[in-house]
Order: C-alpha cells, then structure tokens, then sequence
C-alpha cells in the first residue's frame, strides 16, 4: 500500500475514485490471488505437468494510476479494469501451455472476447516470446467455497489476466527474464 495521497497522481475525481477502491480492497485481492496461484499450482502438479515457474502479483497502485491516466474513460469501475491481478506460468515446452490452458478454461471463467493467443504472432520459424494470455474471473464456487478462505461478504471478482508464456528461445532459454 502507497502512503502517497491519491490525489497526488494527479488523475481526475472518477480516477481516484477507482484508486481509493483498489486501496481499499487490496487486503481481498492479496488473498483472491493467493487461492488464483494455489488452485492453479495444484491443478498443474496433479496433473503431472512440470513447469518452470508460477509468478503472480497484484497491479502496483502507480502503474493502475498511470493506466488510468491514459485510459481512465475506458473504466467506469474497478471492476472493469482486467490485470488488477496477474498470475504467469512459466513452461519448457509449448504444449504444456495448451495443457495449462485447458487447466485454466475448467478452473477459471475465461473472457475470451479479451483474451489474446499472441502465438499465433509469430512466424513458424521465427524465435521470441510465446505467450497465451487469458483474462479470467473466479468462479462463485471458488470464492464461495466454506472451505476457502473468506475474503469478504461482498468481495468483488477481479478479472486476474493469467499468462501462459511458452518457452523461452535462444539466450532467454538460459536466463529468467523479468516480468
């Protein structure tokens, strides 16, 4: 959390509207994206897939503050905005990032009208980053569950934009890039 006033961004009053929100429910979205990650790691290790690695996070308040700065009238609530959450896993090989999707369509409600398979980007024999991005909500039955963790009697669903990156070619096989 940010000790910078809100207004000190210097967004619009529906721009630190959306702010104050996100400052308010960032103890929510900690715990949606620790079930995100868990669910999605135990889903990947019972079905016996062997990934790279798992990273999540939570939109930095500064970077939802520059989004809306240029994009503000795009959203008229928190709600609408997609990567408030974000989970990547990391794969060796591409058809474990189909196999992970498929994880992700069963677990997840996936938006696919926002989605993107940036796969497709690339020509056949071309090498650079592979990636599969899906924007996702919870299921009610996730965040619902007695057995899950309460968040919050009126927790919001955040859409989380969970990425699926594909392996890394050439020197990138060797090194972790940043996300």
């Amino acid at each position: 959390m940010s000790d910078k006033p809100v207004g000190s961004y210097g967004l619009d009053a529906h721009g630190n509207t959306i702010l104050e929100e996100f400052r308010e429910n960032r103890p929510v979205f900690a715990k949606m994206l620790s079930i995100v990650r868990d669910t999605l790691r135990k889903s990947i290790q019972d079905n016996h897939i062997y990934i790279n690695a798992v990273e999540a996070r939570i939109k930095e308040e500064s970077s939802l503050a520059g989004k809306l700065d240029r994009k503000g009238e795009k959203y008229k609530s928190l709600d609408d905005i997609t990567d408030i959450l974000g989970v990547r896993v990391i794969t060796f090989y591409n058809d474990e990032v189909d196999k992970i999707a498929a994880l992700a369509e069963q677990l997840f409600e996936v938006d696919w009208v926002n989605s993107i398979d940036k796969r497709k980007m690339h020509e056949l024999h071309s090498f650079g980053y592979n990636s599969l991005h899906y924007i996702c909500r919870l299921p009610e039955k996730i965040y619902k569950d007695p057995e899950c963790p309460q968040l919050a009697p009126d927790a919001k669903r955040p859409a989380a934009r969970v990425g699926h990156p594909g392996p890394r070619h050439g020197l990138q096989d060797r090194r972790r890039s940043a996300p």
